[in-house]
């Protein structure tokens, strides 16, 4: 008995966690496999969860069959049934790792599923191989709420690898977007020339403007080129996704950066001016702004004229908004008309 026992513990020394086992496929259960270790004195198991990875497990099931010989690592040397607990899992990584260290220094392109978004990026797996993708490097723009991309699969590059720690191994998204980015921009940028009229659409907006979207590349209308008239915000008169014709007035490669106009397709203003508005001719506008020394007053859009706190009333005013409100329509004479400096002077007073 003292020998047997002894023959039994040598036996279970053979056993070593991270050891490579061969055996063949005993029986198939409702979340394990029992797997015949030959020459030892107990079966081992591999648990479902340590047959392969999650997304392969159904397709994996269908295919192994009693009989079939697999090679697994060892894991625990011993669960409650007194059987050694196999991992199919650990013994692909180790293939897939070696598949990942190919990619990583071939520079190519894996497609890995996500797992999990957190504060600092994207866990993924890669045939049960984790592989983190910082916040930084998921898009081209940044994000804060990527739980949407949870259950995706996305096509990442690796940047930083190591074998001995799989916490090291590193994928960006982002160089795969900006460098299909280049290429749209680079085949836009051969059809962009400056004179020539476009659809653009528009895509954000910003304090100074809008920026439009022509065939992949972003060009910007600033606030002085959507109108002739003042705007104070490019979304008081334009929406996302609007589509719109614009004039290409500036085009620099060098700092990718192109400057767009819609206010150049429609004639200019003050062009003819003298002609349009004779001096001494009564007018009606609408007052557009009010300040200390008088009110503007718009003729039409892009021509505004101003009545000095003077012109307004044949009474004594303290502020033209006393008597004058934003909106208002009022009938002015026009004393002046300056076209090289773009200034009209008008008096109401002189209208009443």
């Amino acid at each position: 008995m003292e020998d047997q026992l002894k023959l039994m513990e040598e036996m279970d020394r053979r056993f070593r966690i991270g050891d490579e086992i061969k055996g063949e496929i005993l029986s198939i259960g409702r979340d394990e496999i029992t797997i015949s270790l030959v020459g030892y004195k107990s079966d081992g198991v591999i648990p479902f969860k340590e047959l392969t990875s999650e997304e392969k497990l159904d397709s994996c099931l269908q295919t192994i069959n009693i009989g079939d010989e697999i090679t697994a690592k060892v894991i625990k040397l011993k669960n409650e049934d007194g059987n050694v607990v196999l991992s199919r899992l650990e013994y692909e990584k180790k293939e897939t790792l070696n598949y990942l260290e190919e990619k990583y220094n071939n520079k190519e392109i894996i497609k890995v599923k996500v797992k999990d978004a957190i504060e600092k990026g994207l866990i993924c797996y890669y045939n049960g191989v984790r592989i983190f993708v910082p916040a930084s490097q998921v898009d081209i723009r940044y994000s804060n709420d990527r739980s949407n991309l949870i259950g995706t699969e996305l096509e990442v590059r690796i940047i930083d690898f190591s074998i001995e720690n799989t916490l090291r191994i590193v994928a960006s998204r982002r160089v795969i977007l900006e460098e299909e980015k280049k290429k749209v921009e680079d085949a836009a940028w051969e059809n962009i020339k400056v004179g020539e009229v476009v659809k653009a659409e528009i895509k954000r907006f910003t304090n100074f403007g809008a920026f439009a979207d022509i065939d992949g590349v972003d060009g910007l209308i600033h606030l002085s080129q959507i109108s002739w008239n003042h705007v104070k915000s490019a979304e008081s008169v334009l929406k996302k996704g609007q589509i719109v014709d614009v004039k290409i007035i500036e085009a620099d490669r060098e700092s990718n950066r192109i400057s767009l106009s819609m206010k150049a397709l429609t004639p200019e203003p003050w062009s003819n001016i003298e002609e349009k508005y004779p001096e001494g001719s009564a007018v009606l506008g609408k007052v557009v702004r009010i300040n200390d020394f008088g009110a503007f007053v718009e003729l039409e859009p892009g021509v505004d004229g101003l009545v000095h706190i003077s012109k307004i009333s044949n009474e004594r005013i303290n502020n033209p908004a006393d008597v004058l409100s934003i909106g208002e329509e009022v009938k002015a004479i026009i004393l002046s008309v300056d076209a090289e400096n773009k200034k009209i002077a008008l008096s109401i007073r002189d209208a009443k």
